[in-house]
């Protein structure tokens, strides 16, 4: 609220200043008297650029929680949906950006799902601001990552990039979707309580494109 009362202060200032001065107020208007010419003008500045990665930030990232499942002797599959969205705002920085995610081992404590995966999918990238087309890009690999499970869990992979003087605004990268894949050598505690198995996603963001 603050900044649009003070754009439309700043532009009735000028205004008043045309008024006041008769030659400013008619030094456009062409020798004939019958047009004239004018403009209108801001100064536009980025947000604080001590904020996030030089301007740009991460306001939300997702979460995926997988229902339990049963191990019957074989490797299988289960999805969730996510919860929140990777969402990039980015106040007028030119810069470009880049967003990507890492896993550790995913582990109950005790054992681990090695041969596992996760595998994240994206609607692709999108924005509120049906007016916006600096868009930026998703993977081109059906809009997929895989993360392992295993030991190593998986070093940084791309899941969201914008070029220089792209990707201005506020975007969610909408990987909705995602799919777990058990391994057939997966070890559960017992077949009521069951093993809780965790691993920790990290987002990172740099302004900078990839």
């Amino acid at each position: 609220m603050k900044k649009t009362l003070s754009i439309i202060a700043t532009v009735a200032a000028f205004a008043g200043l045309g008024l006041a001065s008769g030659t400013v107020a008619h030094a456009a208007v062409d020798a004939n008297g019958t047009g004239a010419t004018t403009d209108a003008n801001i100064t536009l500045k980025t947000g604080d650029t001590t904020q996030g990665a030089g301007g740009i930030t991460l306001t939300d990232a997702p979460s995926y929680t997988f229902s339990a499942a049963t191990l019957n002797g074989e490797k299988q599959a289960t999805n969730t949906t996510a919860t929140g969205n990777l969402t990039v705002k980015n106040p007028g920085v030119a810069s470009g950006w880049n967003v990507t995610v890492s896993n550790d081992k995913m582990t109950d404590g005790t054992h681990t799902l090695d041969g596992g995966s996760l595998v994240l999918t994206s609607t692709g990238a999108s924005t509120t601001d049906s007016k916006n087309t600096t868009t930026p890009a998703t993977p081109t690999a059906s809009q997929t990552v895989t993360l392992g499970t295993g030991a190593d869990g998986t070093e940084a992979q791309p899941v969201m990039t914008a070029a220089a003087e792209k990707g201005l605004g506020i975007w969610n990268a909408n990987y909705t979707n995602a799919t777990l894949n058990i391994p057939s050598s997966a070890i559960a505690a017992d077949s009521t309580t069951g093993s809780a198995y965790k691993t920790n996603l990290t987002w990172s963001l740099t302004n900078a494109p990839a």
